[in-house]
C-alpha cells in the first residue's frame, strides 16, 4: 500500500475527488475540500521520496520548510498593507502548500526513477 501512496498520489487524490463529488451536495466546493485534504497525502509522499533519495530522515526539514510558509504569508499580507487575518493566512498557506508539494513530488519521483535506472 505504501508504494501506491508514494508512487501514485495523483490517482488516489483523483479517486477521492470523484467519490466526494458524488456524495457531497452541489453547494460544497469539493475541489477545494479535496485539495485541502490532499496536502497530507502529498506531504507524506514527498517525505518518503525525499528520505529514499537522500538516504537519511529529512522529515523534520521538510516540515520546517512547510511551516515557514505561514509566517511568510503573514509578512506578505503585511507588505501589501492588508490586515493579517490568521484564518486567511492559514487557508492561503495551506493551499500554497498543495501547489508546492505537487510539483515537488513530480520532481522527486522523476529523480528517483532516474536514480534507479542508473544503478
Amino acid at each position: 500500500m505504501l508504494v501506491y501512496i508514494v508512487s501514485f498520489p495523483l490517482v488516489i487524490w483523483f479517486m477521492v475527488y470523484m467519490i466526494f463529488r458524488k456524495i457531497m451536495p452541489k453547494s460544497v466546493n469539493t475541489f477545494k475540500l479535496v485539495c485541502d485534504a490532499g496536502v497530507f497525502l502529498w506531504f507524506y509522499a514527498c517525505a518518503v521520496l525525499l528520505e529514499t533519495l537522500v538516504g537519511d530522515d529529512v522529515f523534520w526539514l521538510l516540515l520546517a520548510i512547510c511551516c515557514a510558509i505561514f509566517p511568510a504569508n503573514a509578512i506578505w499580507q503585511r507588505v501589501r498593507h492588508e490586515e493579517v487575518l490568521y484564518t486567511k493566512m492559514f487557508v492561503h498557506g495551506w493551499r500554497l502548500l498543495f501547489l508546492l508539494l505537487v510539483p515537488l513530488h513530480a520532481v522527486l519521483f522523476t529523480l528517483g526513477v532516474a536514480k534507479e535506472m542508473i544503478h
